[in-house]
């Protein structure tokens, strides 16, 4: 779809805005050789297509301007940032006044100083801090100078600037520059403060940076490296699964910890090894802690030989009460999960008040043995706010309708109606069950077009705005979220409404997410990249409505990002999916950088999503879920004598229950914003399950939408 043939003027300036990229792409490859040439013509495809951009999913229709200067300066910034990576500092003193009143002479400014650091004196640095104080540049800039003074040597100075800068709130803290306050501290002839920090920076469950050793080793020839605390530091590495740090530890445990602190290791990488049980006879402190640990870790795999361990070592070991009950605690949640016997759950020594995530677990257990009345008593253990949410809402009402008695189905009946009004996944199983539409609660955001070209002019915007033109996007998220911090809501709104007419879907989100402006559907779901999304949903024969779903929850459409696990792009692809995925279809891509592309990791998501659809008999519920978890794991968890609620309520990963339900939820909002008609759950979907489902309220109930 081309940006003429477009449905409205809305979704055309979205679409127009993501596509330059890939077209510009295809356009260098094919005319120029020259880089000057190519970023050339880049400024000048992105000022003609700014230009002729109308606004995104706003009822404000004008266009950003950008006109001829905005372009040259653009050119000579690119022009100054290579000259400041190249050395070439005669060359870039001639270019700066060209400079002097664009937009982005701040980073100008910072990286000149950035790559002549040891040039720089206190006084530079403080005229910088004051001049740009209301950019994200500060912080950046005085710990690198720190670090620089570091290097060198120069501890009186760092010492004096440390505490002007960083114990004075002007900047905030940096990992590497407190290693160097310590050091600075002891070079100083301030033993005590020094060896102070020393120690607050050890005592963590985390490797800390190389920056940190000179202070750690003073510290340590001074002996601060205590019994307690090398046991201390032990123990939180293990809580963080640290196993290489924790197997580094070892060396500074006391002589006489050893060979506990070997078991404690031990005991964390194999935790059935409490069973040993001649191994841990001393009722001593470090035992108790390695008991409790290790059966928290073996009721990962075997609940039942986790209690039986820790019923054996009660009889003998003084235990701490407060930390044998969560110990148990934690053992029965994992222990709901595997257990179909809901009666070992309520053997255990806990008192479930005190315990609301046991509490849950157990629900989800009683839902999965179809023991209704224990859900409707273990709700009512639940603290108020839990109770009134729309999950335990929602199954007070399923099961309380499942009652012969009429005042229970009118109670039944009432929560739903209640619940009905609200824009959640429970608010619109509910709807389901008494014939309603469903209520989106949107709420429109009258913003004039003054009020955008005010927020648009303002010094941090419009630096964000300029990175996100240029594609130095990590840059432009922390100008923006710098920039926007402390907004009131209005100034949240206006903000994402000028996101979204850049096409900067995810700032535009954040936005709505920082005002609590849960309300505004056209920020928060807008339809991103959208003739990428129709044009590879139609070829995989998936909804649209279902893979922007699936994006929104997976990146907030953010083309760039990458998780902890090493997804990337808009569909958290991981290379290796990625790779089987476009082997399948014939795609063909050079490395894992280009994942991010915007249409190469729509068109591979889109793919496997298909595949995943096509797995699971077109059930919408699976697919969802074997992207998140893997298709493995949802094979071991199908039970199709569940209900379809239920079965989605006792899926084992937190995070993919949640994931389920949200993409679920987020489907029927996109079907909505493209003027699609789709329930919350296809028929095809709940009879895949159990028939057992709560049946539909009589259709003479009010209309509350």
């Amino acid at each position: 779809m081309t940006c003429s043939q477009s449905e409205s003027e809305t979704e055309n300036t979205a679409q127009c805005l993501v596509v330059t990229p890939r077209l510009i792409s295809i356009t260098m490859s094919s005319l120029f050789s020259s880089p000057v040439d190519i970023v050339k013509t880049v400024l000048c495809l992105i000022l003609l297509l700014l230009a002729s951009a109308t606004t995104a999913t706003s009822p404000v229709s004008y266009s950003p301007s950008v006109d001829a200067d905005r372009f040259n300066q653009r050119q000579l910034y690119l022009d100054a940032m290579h000259l400041i990576r190249t050395s070439q500092f005669s060359r870039l003193q001639k270019l700066k006044p060209r400079l002097s009143d664009y937009t982005l002479y701040p980073y100008v400014e910072y990286f000149e100083m950035i790559y002549r650091i040891s040039r720089q004196s206190a006084a530079d640095i403080q005229a910088f801090a004051e001049q740009y104080s209301d950019t994200p540049l500060v912080d950046p800039l005085v710990h690198h100078w720190l670090k620089n003074l570091a290097k060198r040597g120069q501890w009186q100075t760092f010492l004096t600037h440390y505490e002007n800068f960083v114990v004075e709130g002007q900047v905030a803290g940096d990992k590497d520059v407190s290693c160097h306050y310590g050091f600075a501290l002891y070079k100083n002839g301030l033993t005590d403060q020094a060896f102070r920090q020393a120690e607050e920076l050890w005592l963590v469950g985390y490797s800390q940076p190389d920056t940190c050793d000179p202070i750690f080793q003073v510290w340590r020839a001074a002996d601060g490296i205590t019994r307690d605390l090398a046991w201390n530091r032990l123990a939180l590495s293990l809580k963080e699964n640290e196993k290489k740090l924790s197997s580094y530890l070892l060396r500074f445990i006391h002589k006489s910890d050893k060979s506990a602190a070997a078991n404690f290791r031990l005991v964390h990488l194999k935790p059935r090894t409490i069973k040993n049980y001649r191994s841990f006879r001393e009722d001593s402190p470090r035992n108790r802690e390695i008991i409790l640990h290790g059966a928290a870790r073996l009721a990962r795999t075997d609940p039942k030989d986790a209690v039986q361990a820790l019923q054996h070592y009660e009889s003998n070991f003084r235990f701490d009460p407060e930390r044998l009950e969560q110990t148990y605690a934690r053992i029965g949640r994992y222990r709901a999960g595997s257990s179909s016997d809901a009666d070992l759950v309520d053997e255990l020594p806990v008192n479930l008040n005190r315990h609301p995530m046991l509490v849950e677990a157990s629900i989800r257990q009683s839902l999965k043995q179809g023991d209704f009345s224990n859900v409707l008593v273990l709700i009512g253990l639940l603290p108020g706010e839990l109770q009134a949410s729309p999950r335990y809402q929602y199954w007070k009402g399923r099961v309380l309708n499942r009652s012969l008695d009429p005042a229970d189905r009118e109670i039944a009946s009432t929560i739903f109606r209640e619940l009905a009004t609200t824009r959640s996944f429970y608010g619109f199983l509910a709807a389901d069950l008494i014939g309603e539409n469903y209520n989106f609660e949107e709420e429109s955001v009258p913003i004039s077009r003054d009020q955008i070209l005010s927020l648009e002019e303002s010094p941090g915007i419009q630096r964000a705005l300029e990175l996100f033109a240029l594609d130095e996007r990590t840059r432009a998220r922390r100008e923006w979220y710098f920039s926007t911090t402390g907004f009131s809501l209005i100034e949240q709104q206006i903000a994402a409404n000028v996101a979204l007419r850049w096409g900067w879907y995810k700032a535009a989100i954040q936005s709505m997410i920082n005002a609590n402006a849960w309300n505004h559907l056209e920020y928060r779901f807008p339809i991103a990249f959208q003739d990428n999304f129709i044009s590879h949903a139609r070829r995989a024969n998936i909804p649209v409505e279902w893979s922007l779903a699936i994006a929104r929850q997976e990146s907030a459409f953010m083309p760039d990002a990458k998780s902890s696990a090493g997804a990337l792009g808009i569909m958290q692809l991981m290379p290796a999916t990625a790779r089987l995925v476009a082997d399948r279809i014939g795609a063909r891509y050079k490395s894992n950088h280009e994942l991010t592309g915007t249409d190469l990791n729509i068109r591979l998501g889109t793919h496997y999503l298909a595949q995943m659809l096509r797995r699971y008999d077109n059930n919408r519920i699976l697919a969802s879920a074997a992207y998140n978890a893997g298709p493995g794991r949802v094979d071991r968890w199908l039970d199709p004598s569940l209900p379809f609620d239920i079965w989605i309520e006792a899926i084992p990963f937190a995070e993919t229950r949640s994931y389920v339900q949200n993409v679920l939820m987020f489907s029927s909002i996109y079907a909505r914003q493209i003027d699609e008609v789709q329930p919350l759950i296809y028929d095809h979907e709940r009879t895949y399950f159990s028939d057992q489902q709560v049946t539909q309220l009589p259709a003479s109930v009010p209309d509350n939408t």
